[in-house]
């Protein structure tokens, strides 16, 4: 997952930004743009002393940890509102999908393209 991954989807381009591993952890910066206007960005990390943890810190809120399951790189948090569930999934023609999920019907997918 590191470096430069860029998408859209309704009108909106998304970005993030991770860094290689080092010291056990990966972190990351992500932002929405809508025209020439950023509607919500997420300060990243994906690790602690004991678990793999996808750590979103949206729009300068609280922390929300996401827990990486065994069988794939999905990160859940089952007690937050949306999304309770984070997966990244590089795909055959090398674009990065990222899909979120409240468990049920609400969800979203992302498409990412490596970016120089």
């Amino acid at each position: 997952m590191a470096g430069t991954w860029s998408g859209g989807a309704g009108g909106a381009t998304f970005e993030e930004r991770w860094t290689p591993p080092a010291g056990g952890a990966m972190l990351a910066v992500s932002r929405s743009l809508k025209g020439d206007r950023m509607v919500a960005f997420e300060f990243l990390a994906s690790s602690n002393a004991f678990d793999l943890v996808y750590v979103a810190q949206r729009g300068g809120r609280p922390p929300t940890d996401f827990v990486l399951t065994p069988d794939s790189a999905t990160f859940e948090n089952p007690a937050h509102d949306f999304p309770k569930m984070i997966r990244y999934a590089k795909r055959g023609d090398g674009t990065l999908e990222a899909r979120v999920r409240d468990g049920g019907q609400r969800g979203e997918t992302f498409i990412f393209r490596r970016t120089p």
